[in-house]
């Protein structure tokens, strides 16, 4: 086995852990981009971005896969999209939107709170991630992010009074 061989094997081995760390952690990057505000097909778009970003950055990659990629979708779903050609197989299968038939006035006063306590709430509550790792998505200090969900929350409360 030659030198070319070893490389060619080991980039093979990275891209099956790349797969497999993707295909774990794409509902939650499709969901997190739709409660940014996305349509299902830019929330898709956005997330094979973060994909194709990730990967081609993933030597800078400290901690776990999931925060981390949550944190270029986090990124990627705040910027415009720009639609583009990108492998196949980083394009996420389309999940099916998280409507509440029980309150849609909780839906609704989720949709008007301000993008960064949206997701804190969304990455918190409904994905079941630690303040650390969602300070980590949101890029923040965990003590800001426990403010944000604090307000989050409030505003909440104060929108929904005692429903």
């Amino acid at each position: 086995m030659n030198a070319i061989d070893a490389d060619e094997g080991v980039l093979r081995a990275t891209e099956r852990v790349f797969d497999t760390e993707f295909a774990e952690v794409q509902r939650s990057a499709y969901l997190l981009a739709r409660r940014l505000g996305r349509s299902p097909d830019d929330a898709l778009d956005a997330v094979q971005d973060a994909a194709e970003r990730a990967w081609r950055y993933r030597a800078t990659r400290h901690g776990p896969f999931r925060p981390w990629f949550l944190a270029i979708v986090f990124r990627s779903a705040r910027r415009p999209q720009l639609r583009t050609l990108l492998p196949e197989r980083w394009r996420p299968e389309p999940a099916p939107d998280l409507v509440s038939e029980r309150d849609p006035d909780l839906m609704a006063a989720l949709g008007r709170l301000p993008v960064r306590q949206r997701a804190a709430l969304w990455l918190r509550y409904c994905e079941d991630m630690s303040t650390a790792d969602v300070a980590r998505v949101l890029r923040t200090t965990e003590t800001a992010t426990k403010q944000l969900l604090l307000r989050a929350r409030q505003a909440l409360k104060e929108e929904l009074g005692d429903a």
